[in-house]
């Protein structure tokens, strides 16, 4: 059972990446190294000479199929509750974690920038399609009757989490009085750590009287699931870090891009030459267009994966209830279980999720002072490959953040209308290194919102005062002829 709380940990850190859903900073001249998830052009236009973070890690999640109420982050757990909800509906659930590790980013004079850096990264998804559930079911017959064979029992859950490696180039390409255009790309190597998939689809019951009594069974359908083969090299008489040694040496390789243009329409005052070498990264607008993550995490599947269709003889619910409702002590026992009921085939060979791939376009206004408006559109593009490829998605879809910001400080309020239909209002602070913030501001302040939100903390150096391109030694002024 170890090596199954290791599959679920590593799964459930799963899951968008608006610099890598850094939300604050997507769009600002401050973000540094995290931009260049939301955009590789991003790099060139930054003030900072350079900038390291050190660390950041970001977590988002969003389901209907669960509540917790009486609970915030900001009040005691002892009187929480958590269920599973009521109703006849289909259910949903997003999760999706990064964590960034010495993301860094040097300037090469103010025209071209580059950053590298390693990630962990990870998404994953669940959806059903409609179907009614109470808590008091203990058998498949009780959830076949709440649910007739009219309508089919459908599900589909993907999760892909992996390793990836970084460097990215950016530079202007044009340059003129009102406006310069910069562009970017990002390659990135990756090796997929943890990948699964499983599918219900077509589920049809049918409801006969068997002395006197209802008794259902199912008509037909065809079910799949699999997951990558690294985690049977799991063996118990090993300790927990060899055994991750081992998961980690037997991933494979994956691919992935990002490119990006960005146009900065200038302030009509600003000069040739400026005296405060800072103004030269000022604009009024700032107009962003990315593709990201365009590319995959490769696995193999695990002996344990299987896929089947109905029918199968005698396949009612008091069949299923006995063989599966009692739970398993691993992942072998439930194959086997499968095989005896089911008329089910080994799942084999290699198998590809391709990354959350989207379309982002980023506006920046420049209002007075310090303050700045950030809209943002996510459009997934990976839906576009077809149900026949194995996917995840990004959980984005339309931001507006106002925020104030300098050097130093920065106080951030993202609005967020998720791909889920929900609406959050979010929050953030920089202090100096410190970046904290809030996906959903009810997950500290509301007493039933925690099962929807998330947030995130980035540690970041930059080099003081010091100014991308500052001259070094302005000598005396030559007079004017």
């Amino acid at each position: 059972m170890k090596k199954w709380m290791l599959v679920c940990l590593l799964a459930g850190i799963a899951g968008s990446v608006n610099a890598q859903d850094f939300h604050a900073v997507a769009g600002s001249n401050y973000a540094g190294a995290l931009g260049v998830h939301n955009n590789p052009a991003s790099i060139v236009n930054t003030p900072y000479p350079w900038d390291i973070t050190l660390v950041g890690v970001q977590a988002k999640y969003q389901t209907n199929a669960i509540k917790v109420v009486d609970y915030s982050l900001l009040s005691s757990p002892t009187q929480s509750k958590f269920f599973v909800s009521n109703g006849n509906y289909a259910r949903k659930g997003n999760e999706q974690l990064n964590l960034n590790l010495l993301n860094t980013r040097f300037a090469w004079g103010k025209k071209t920038g580059i950053a590298f850096g390693a990630n962990l990264r990870s998404f994953a998804h669940i959806s059903t399609a409609a179907y009614n559930f109470n808590d008091s079911i203990e058998t498949v017959n009780e959830l076949f009757a709440l649910n007739p064979g009219n309508t089919p029992l459908e599900a589909r859950m993907r999760t892909s989490s992996w390793i990836e490696l970084y460097g990215s180039i950016g530079r202007t390409i044009i340059y003129e009085p009102g406006y310069r255009l910069n562009a970017g790309a990002t390659a990135k190597v990756n090796r997929g750590i943890a990948g699964g998939r499983a599918d219900i689809t077509g589920m049809y019951r049918d409801r006969t009287i068997v002395n006197g009594e209802p008794q259902y069974s199912l008509r037909e359908g065809q079910f799949a699931y699999g997951y990558s083969s690294n985690f049977d090299r799991w063996e118990d008489s090993r300790s927990a870090t060899e055994n991750l040694r081992e998961l980690l040496l037997t991933t494979r390789m994956g691919l992935s891009l990002d490119a990006g243009l960005e146009l900065l329409i200038k302030p009509a005052s600003e000069p040739g030459y400026m005296e405060d070498e800072e103004a030269y990264y000022d604009y009024d607008w700032k107009l962003g267009a990315s593709v990201l993550d365009l590319g995959y995490a490769f696995y193999r599947y695990s002996s344990n994966s299987r896929r089947g269709a109905i029918p199968v003889s005698g396949l009612n619910g008091t069949r299923l209830n006995n063989a599966f409702v009692d739970g398993f002590s691993s992942i072998e026992a439930f194959s086997d279980s499968v095989d005896a009921v089911f008329d089910a085939a080994a799942l084999q060979g290699d198998f590809r999720i391709w990354a959350p791939t989207r379309l982002v376009l980023n506006a920046d206004r420049f209002i007075t002072s310090a303050f700045y408006v950030n809209a943002e559109l996510n459009i997934n593009l990976v839906g576009l490959l077809g149900d026949q490829r194995l996917y995840v998605r990004n959980l984005n879809f339309l931001r507006v953040t106002p925020r104030y910001e300098t050097r130093k400080w920065g106080v951030y309020m993202p609005f967020l209308f998720n791909s889920q239909n929900q609406f959050w209002v979010g929050g953030a602070i920089k202090a100096g290194p410190l970046l904290l913030g809030f996906h959903n501001l009810g997950n500290l302040f509301g007493k039933n919102s925690m099962a929807n939100g998330g947030g995130y903390i980035a540690l970041s150096i930059r080099p003081g005062k010091r100014v991308t391109g500052e001259k070094k030694d302005r000598g005396i002024a030559c007079p004017p002829y």
